[in-house]
């Protein structure tokens, strides 16, 4: 909960400037293309099938019809996010999750707010657990000011909720109404929202990461 001295970015930023960098260095990005089947060969990954484009609805093949791409390479490193599907596969396939206690998921969500100049303060950090969740219910807010008037602010639930009636979207407006939230948004605008899906379960629950022609990183592993 440390946060002196560290710096606040826009994670989509920086990766559109990784981006640009990996680009000028002679690498390949395929944004849009899904990585939809593994390529397993003599018990190892040899890489990855993209999804189809141009299929409709009922499977038929539209006039834009362009079949998945075979990528292949020596080592493929799978970064799919919270319970991505080859990722599950690959569990499955070379048993990663044994001896290991099943994953915990959350669900996170988060605006970014343009706001008043004098609710302003660069570089401000804040966190809360708990509140207006019950005790029976974990997860948290975060706050971030960056940039020109920006606040990142964000609301996690734990997914093992036992309310069936939680509605974790209220409840993440619920607790911008704190008297200490509240008012850093007087006279600001919302110009940003979105949500995901986060893994939570914690060192005991990482698998094992590698196997034959890969590995899995992030939130695919976890981590």
């Amino acid at each position: 909960m440390s946060n002196k001295g560290n710096y606040v970015v826009s994670l989509s930023n920086l990766c559109k400037w990784l981006g640009q960098q990996a680009e000028s260095l002679g690498v390949e990005i395929y944004p849009g293309f899904p990585a939809h089947q593994l390529i397993l060969e003599d018990g190892a990954v040899k890489g990855v099938i993209t999804g189809d484009l141009g299929v409709a609805k009922d499977g038929r093949h539209k006039d834009s019809f362009t079949p998945g791409m075979e990528l292949r390479a020596k080592y493929t490193l799978f970064a799919e996010g919270a319970r991505g599907s080859l990722s599950k596969q690959l569990g499955e396939i070379f048993a990663l999750h044994k001896g290991c206690q099943p994953q915990k998921f959350g669900i996170g969500l988060k605006e970014l707010w343009e706001l008043a100049p004098g609710q302003h303060r660069k570089g401000l950090v804040l966190h809360g657990m708990g509140w207006p969740l019950d005790n029976e219910t974990g997860g948290g807010l975060f706050l971030y000011h960056w940039g020109d008037n920006l606040c990142s602010v964000g609301f996690v639930v734990h997914l093992n909720y036992k309310n069936p009636w939680l509605d974790p979207f209220a409840e993440f407006q619920r607790a911008k109404t704190h008297p200490a939230i509240a008012k850093i948004f007087a006279g600001g605008k919302r110009i940003g929202y979105g949500a995901r899906v986060i893994t939570e379960g914690g060192y005991q629950s990482v698998p094992q990461l590698s196997f034959p022609g890969g590995a899995l990183i992030g939130c695919a592993a976890g981590l």
